[in-house]
């Protein structure tokens, strides 16, 4: 009897054993404990019918890139600038032209945006060409980005227009990264309004909408946020030569309905200074390009860190003095960047009509002191505190998951820069900056303090150029773009409704 029982017992716990073991197998589907986690989404009917909706309800999007996003290339001779490498320049570094071509040029006593050249950019960066004893590498860019916004229904003008689209729906801004970011600004103005009138013919032949107020909602990543930021605040308004701001009149956003920033340094990163001194090396398999070289960019300084948040310090004070990175007296006296005597060869190769080093030192110096200013310029105007309307969406993306310079502090003595301190970020950007959260460096409080009204943060576990290709971004973007309504989006829903019923 006693073995009878222990032969059921253990026939009956195989077969508990044997039920959940298939059931692990199942789909979870109904379940209620199963723990997996997926790594993409799947889309309800609602959300694929929103992505293949196409008309005046929904915004067309303009995709905005960062530092270094747009091919570059002389349109005198025809001749890449940035974008497409050999291998002799991976091997020897690059030629004497090519650092001439890549600078930003000099001038003494001309404004910066006097300084000329025949460099323009001419299409998105969307991969590296790298061409090796005849072979082609392509380095992944842009690629994804454009890649979500195609499958999210947004008809790239770069292609021929798919069958049964009638108008094109995803816009590129390109631009040279080089140069001053309201300057830029003014180069959006124009960009937008020439797709306004395009989108604006259209609607009208096809939904026989006469002027139809056109909203854009702009995707911009890493330093296209600041200047899509800038253009909403300001709009085609430059940086006034007297060194004042401009009039927070948030011009802008007549035409942008939501603007959805992508690890964006609102409150400048660490790197930026610390490749001013030490050169920039943008991939591990290229050579450095000298600090005198980027030095010459004034974008490189309007995405300093913000002195307020204390991530230049000075190492031998106890307190942690912060280094007012906006100040060229600083530059001069730790001899950084264009500043440091040791940079005359590049110089020299910059300047070819220039006969002597102290020559050559004064055009720097005047170069170096008008970034600075105008960079101290640029981050204060994006500092000022407004309400923007109340018909804009702001969206941020952001990176938290990477170990991100925080600190470094300087040597009185030598000008040199360590760094002592790391904290959450993309790997280039903090999330700190990212946000704006303007107790950074402050005493602590317990909520964000930021002169950005975000409506939506989301956090993701991602590097710098890595959000725009997980999973978790692209889900999330597609939802924001296609099914999140602004007040503009809600005030017009009723006319359009109509409009579609009487067409």
């Amino acid at each position: 009897m006693i073995k009878k029982c222990l032969l059921y017992s253990a026939m009956a716990t195989m077969g508990i054993i044997m039920i959940a073991g298939c059931s692990s197998t199942d789909s979870s589907t109904g379940s209620y404990q199963s723990n997996k986690v997926y790594k993409q989404a799947l889309y309800s009917e609602m959300a694929q019918n929103a992505m293949a909706y196409e008309g005046p309800a929904r915004n067309p999007v303009i995709v905005i890139h960062g530092f270094l996003g747009a091919r570059l290339q002389n349109v005198k001779t025809g001749e890449n600038v940035w974008g497409d490498f050999r291998g002799i320049e991976l091997l020897e570094g690059y030629s004497n032209k090519n650092l001439q071509e890549f600078s930003h040029p000099m001038g003494l006593n001309k404004p910066l945006k006097e300084l000329k050249d025949n460099v323009t950019a001419v299409s998105l960066l969307s991969n590296f060409n790298v061409t090796i004893m005849g072979i082609k590498f392509n380095l992944d860019a842009y690629n994804k980005l454009i890649e979500i916004l195609d499958n999210a229904g947004y008809v790239s003008e770069s292609q021929p227009l798919p069958e049964g689209k009638n108008f094109y729906s995803q816009f590129t801004f390109y631009y040279d990264w080089r140069r001053d970011l309201s300057e830029n600004s003014m180069r959006l103005h124009d960009f937008i309004q020439l797709r306004r009138t395009y989108l604006q013919g259209k609607y009208k032949k096809l939904y026989g909408i006469e002027n139809y107020d056109v909203q854009f909602d702009i995707v911009s990543h890493s330093m296209g946020g600041l200047l899509s930021r800038y253009y909403m605040r300001y709009g085609d308004q430059d940086l006034p030569a007297d060194g004042s701001l401009p009039k927070l009149n948030w011009s802008g956003s007549k035409y942008i309905d939501k603007l959805i920033v992508i690890a964006t340094p609102n409150a400048g990163y660490l790197d930026t200074c610390l490749e001013l001194v030490n050169g920039l090396k943008a991939d591990p398999r290229m050579p450095v390009y000298p600090p005198a070289v980027i030095g010459t960019w004034p974008t490189y300084y309007q995405m300093l860190p913000l002195t307020s948040t204390r991530s230049v310090v000075y190492a031998d004070d106890q307190n942690g003095k912060p280094v007012d990175v906006f100040d060229p007296q600083v530059w001069i006296d730790m001899n950084w960047g264009l500043a440091d005597p040791k940079h005359d060869p590049t110089l020299k190769i910059l300047l070819p009509n220039v006969k002597t080093a102290e020559e050559r030192r004064k055009i720097a110096l005047d170069h170096l002191t008008k970034c600075l200013k105008r960079a101290k310029q640029f981050t204060e105007a994006m500092r000022e505190y407004g309400e923007p309307p109340d018909d804009v969406a702001l969206v941020l993306f952001l990176g938290d998951a990477v170990e991100t310079r925080r600190v470094a502090e300087v040597d009185r003595k030598t000008g040199k820069l360590t760094v002592t301190k790391f904290e959450a970020g993309d790997g280039k950007v903090l999330a700190s900056s990212a946000r704006m959260d303007e107790r950074e460096g402050r005493e602590w409080t317990p909520f964000v303090q930021s002169p950005i009204k975000w409506q939506a943060v989301i956090h993701l576990q991602d590097a710098h150029m890595g959000i725009t290709e997980s999973y978790s971004f692209s889900d999330n973007i597609a939802y924001y773009l296609t099914n999140f309504p602004t007040k503009k989006q809600e005030d017009r829903k009723e006319y359009l409704d109509y409009m579609a019923k009487n067409k």
